[in-house]
Parts: structure tokens; sequence; C-alpha cells
């Protein structure tokens, strides 16, 4: 469900508590949701859409860096590398390594 993250902290207490945890981030606190309708409605697929470009915007507009909520071109270099790893391995039939 897209309007839901799992989350676990590291070295959460009490240790009876450490996992997995479902939130809910159709609250009115959670970055980004001042522009959608009350809390607790769904968010679906194509909003994610709407967040990326909104922050993509902000960050061209302000002057801001794109990292951490964005994709850097670093980021694309590194996928494409995996991608062409991928590929490379399936023609090849064996592991290849990555290497960035």
């Amino acid at each position: 469900r897209l309007n839901e993250f799992e989350i676990t902290w590291i070295g959460e207490e009490p240790k009876e508590t450490r996992g997995w945890h479902n939130v809910l981030v159709s609250e009115p606190y959670h970055p980004w949701w001042e522009n959608w309708w009350p809390q607790g409605h769904i968010i679906g697929w194509e909003h994610t859409f709407i967040h990326e470009i909104t922050h993509l915007l902000d960050c061209i507009v302000n002057d801001k860096d794109v990292a951490p909520h964005g994709a850097t071109f670093l980021d694309g270099y590194r996928a494409d590398v995996v991608v062409g790893a991928i590929l490379e391995s399936a023609a090849a039939r064996r592991i290849v390594d990555v290497t960035y």
C-alpha cells in the first residue's frame, strides 16, 4: 500500500518492539502531505509522480540538492551499470561483477 512505510529502527528499545512496523504516511505532519486531502485518505500509485516532480521543481527553483529524497546522476549511473551487468550476465550465462 502506497500510503504506508514498513520501517525498522536499528537499536530499537525496548528489544521486545524490535522488528518491522507499518507507518501510515497520511498524517498532517508527514512531508508533502500538506498538499493532499484530509488525513487517513489513501494515496495511489499515480501520486508518487506528483511527489517526485514537486520535489524536483522545488530543488530547481530554490537551488537545493535533489538528494537524498530524489535520485542523483550518480544514482542513475549506478543503476545503468547494474542493468548492463544483468544483460551481460544473462548473455554470458555467468555471474558478472558490478564495479562502479
